[in-house]
């Protein structure tokens, strides 16, 4: 694909935080390998101010139909928003049936060229072994089939904000550890954790646990556990 001023690149990423994150790098790659393209991210609600705050985008749309199979009106409606796009690539960073659905959705006719996992697209990442990678290792190869060598790391140092409100003296290190919520076994255990804030202790990192609502009882678990498995 010709790298011009005419180029629209969609990228779909669709949550959640930590995924986000980790994809802020090869968000950046892709840039970098369009540097002339305008630039559309397609995400949920609570990324919006993120994403535009990354300024690694000329726009930022919000995913909100998230239509099933039978909701016709709805999937009319997406596909119509993705077509006014006039998209020349999409990159799925988001992997999932839901974001091949929407490569689907988008026939017949002349599709973009689409680097993600749809069946039939064109940089398919076709690793058997894809789900057993690390993300960053995992979006680093799917990038490649797209002819994208370099993906550096995630840069967050334009993420900044007033905090001055919760007295933080620094240095200190930020723990979340009620992420997943409604997939328990990807959370690493509250040992691991008062492990990990008391070795931020004896370094002189303080450690500051983050949560809210249903977390607060894995937070105090955390924050009163003696250290040990």
């Amino acid at each position: 694909m010709d790298k011009t001023s005419q180029d629209r690149i969609l990228i779909l990423k669709l949550g959640a935080l930590g995924d986000f994150v980790q994809a802020l790098g090869p968000m950046a790659a892709i840039k970098a390998h369009h540097p002339n393209a305008h630039m559309v991210l397609l995400t949920t609600a609570p990324y919006v101010a993120f994403g535009e705050a990354s300024q690694l985008f000329d726009d930022v749309w919000v995913d909100q139909y998230r239509p099933k199979v039978w909701q016709i009106g709805r999937i009319k409606a997406l596909r119509k928003m993705l077509a006014s796009g006039h998209f020349n690539r999409v990159y799925d960073l988001q992997t999932s049936d839901r974001s091949s659905f929407y490569h689907k959705i988008l026939g017949p006719g002349q599709k973009p060229e689409w680097c993600g996992i749809a069946k039939g697209c064109s940089h398919p990442h076709d690793n058997p072994d894809r789900d057993l990678m690390h993300t960053h290792e995992r979006q680093k190869e799917q990038l490649a089939k797209a002819g994208i060598k370099h993906v550096p790391a995630a840069d967050l140092s334009w993420a900044n904000s007033d905090i001055s409100r919760f007295g933080l003296q620094p240095p200190y290190a930020l723990l979340v550890p009620g992420g997943a919520l409604h997939r328990p076994a990807k959370r690493w255990n509250a040992s691991g954790y008062t492990q990990l804030a008391n070795h931020l202790l004896a370094h002189g990192l303080t450690p500051v646990l983050l949560g809210a609502g249903a977390e607060l009882g894995l937070l105090q678990v955390i924050n009163t556990k003696p250290p040990g498995p």
